[in-house]
């Protein structure tokens, strides 16, 4: 299974050159996004710092990022953007967090239960069984009584699910 690419590029510009690479971009993004595979193409001044940017962008794969970068308009402004930038542009690639990282479990022995959760839950489900038996006719009340009890029941099945329960 391919991940889409992120890459942010880091650019700085020769002193008093910076609108000339917000006109390069201006110029660029558009035939950057219609290319297959770009997900994302976007520029970022850096606040304080006029000479610099930052431009993000999001590759649906590496060949689709291979492509771009092998582009005729991408070749053919290579010495364009040379002649105002201060040096290369420096190329970050970001790597996807495989697994995901886990959310902390409580300590041993004292479950984490998130204040008033279970105990608002059967509030909640007692009340509402009380008005549907009071306030509705015949069969519906008896089916939202059955449907009270199911909340009651869902609400603590998650608690238990996400270890708030043991």
């Amino acid at each position: 299974m391919s991940h889409p690419i992120k890459q942010i590029v880091l650019i700085e510009t020769l002193p008093g050159r910076a609108e000339e690479q917000v006109q390069a971009f201006a110029w660029l993004a558009p035939q950057v996004r219609a290319e297959a595979g770009c997900l994302s193409y976007q520029l970022h001044r850096v606040s304080g710092q006029e000479n610099s940017f930052v431009l993000t962008e999001t590759w649906a794969s590496a060949a689709a990022l291979a492509a771009h970068d092998a582009s005729e308009h991408m070749q053919d402004a290579a010495s364009w953007l040379a002649s105002f930038r201060a040096g290369p542009a420096r190329v970050l690639t970001l790597g996807e967090m495989h697994p995901a990282v886990a959310q902390a479990k409580p300590a041993a022995g004292k479950p984490f239960i998130p204040k008033h959760y279970l105990g608002f839950s059967l509030f909640f489900g007692i009340v509402l069984s009380v008005f549907c038996q009071a306030y509705l006719p015949g069969t519906i009340k008896s089916l939202t009584s059955v449907g009270c009890v199911f909340l009651i029941l869902y609400l603590f099945t998650t608690a238990k699910e996400k270890g708030w329960l043991r």
